[in-house]
C-alpha cells in the first residue's frame, strides 16, 4: 500500500511537471520603425526581434512582424486571433508609433499617412482596443507590453484648422478580465528610441525580467519599472494596469512547487 502511494504521488507531481510545460502560449510580435511619412525609429525593430528570442525560449509560439503596412498588420493580427482562441497565456508585444484619439490608442503601421483624425479613425490606423479584444478575448490569460513612442509625430499635421482631439500620449485604457497591460511611459510622456543600434530601454527592462527564474509576472514587473528608472535616470518610468487574479510565471521550470505558467 505504501509503494502504491509513493508511485501514485509521483505520477501527480510528474503529471504537474508536466502541465507547467504543455500549457499553450501564442504571442504577437510587431516592431514598426521604418515610417515613410514620419519619423522613422531606428530601434523598434530591434527590439521586437530581441523580445521574439526571450519569447521562443519562454516556449511561446511567436507571431512576428518588422516595418509592417497596415495590410500586413491586419492580416498577421487575424492569425494571431485564431491562433490565440483558448490559449493558456496569449502576450501582445508592440514597439513603434502610438497616438491616441478621444480616449481611443492607435498603432501606427509603416504606411500610416495621418493629416486628420479621419485619417485615424476609418483606417489610417491600428485601433489597439479594439485588436486586444477581437484577437486575446478567448485566451485564459493575457499580457500586453507597448513600447510605443508617445509623442505625437502629427502635430503640425493636425493643425486648427481641423476640429480634432489628439493626444500626445497612448490614453488610459481599461483592461479586460485577467489582463495586465503595460506600456512604456506615463501617460503625457516620451519614451525615447535611444541610441542606434540597441534595445529600446523599456524592452530591455522587460527582457531583463519578465522570464527570470521563479519570477512571478506582477513581481517581474516591478523589477522592470526600478530598472527602467535606474537605467533612464529617471526620465522614463513605466506604467499601467493589471486585472490578472492568480500567479503567472513566463519561466514555469523555476516556479514555486512547480505550479503551472498560468491560473487564475
Amino acid at each position: 500500500m505504501r509503494a502504491m502511494i509513493m508511485a501514485l504521488s509521483m505520477v501527480a507531481m510528474l503529471a504537474t511537471a508536466n502541465s507547467a510545460k504543455a500549457d499553450r502560449r501564442i504571442a504577437f510580435v510587431c516592431g514598426n520603425g521604418a515610417y515613410k511619412n514620419m519619423p522613422r525609429l531606428a530601434n523598434a525593430s530591434i527590439s521586437a526581434k530581441a523580445m521574439v528570442g526571450l519569447l521562443k525560449g519562454a516556449g511561446f509560439e511567436v507571431l512576428q512582424g518588422f516595418d509592417l503596412t497596415r495590410d500586413n498588420m491586419t492580416e498577421r493580427l487575424l492569425e494571431f486571433g485564431k491562433k490565440a482562441q483558448g490559449a493558456d497565456l496569449a502576450l501582445f508585444y508592440y514597439s513603434g508609433q502610438g497616438i491616441a484619439v478621444n480616449g481611443t490608442e492607435y498603432l501606427l503601421p509603416i504606411d500610416a499617412n495621418i493629416k486628420s483624425e479621419m485619417d485615424i479613425t476609418l483606417g489610417g490606423a491600428i485601433n489597439l482596443n479594439l485588436s486586444i479584444d477581437q484577437t486575446m478575448g478567448d485566451a485564459k490569460v493575457k499580457l500586453v507590453f507597448l513600447d510605443a513612442s508617445r509623442d505625437n509625430p502629427f502635430a503640425a499635421a493636425t493643425s486648427s484648422s481641423h476640429s480634432v482631439s489628439i493626444k500626445s500620449d497612448l490614453a488610459e485604457m481599461k483592461p479586460p478580465d485577467n489582463t495586465m497591460m503595460v506600456f512604456a511611459t506615463g501617460p503625457g510622456q516620451a519614451a525615447p528610441d535611444g541610441p542606434a543600434g540597441t534595445v529600446r530601454p523599456f524592452t530591455r527592462a522587460l527582457i531583463a525580467n519578465i522570464a527570470a527564474p521563479g519570477v512571478e509576472i506582477q513581481q517581474a514587473m516591478t523589477k522592470v519599472r526600478a530598472q527602467l528608472n535606474q537605467d533612464t535616470k529617471g526620465q522614463q518610468n513605466s506604467w499601467g494596469h493589471s486585472d490578472i487574479s492568480g500567479d503567472v510565471y513566463l519561466n514555469p521550470a523555476a516556479s514555486p512547487a512547480n505550479a503551472p505558467a498560468s491560473s487564475k
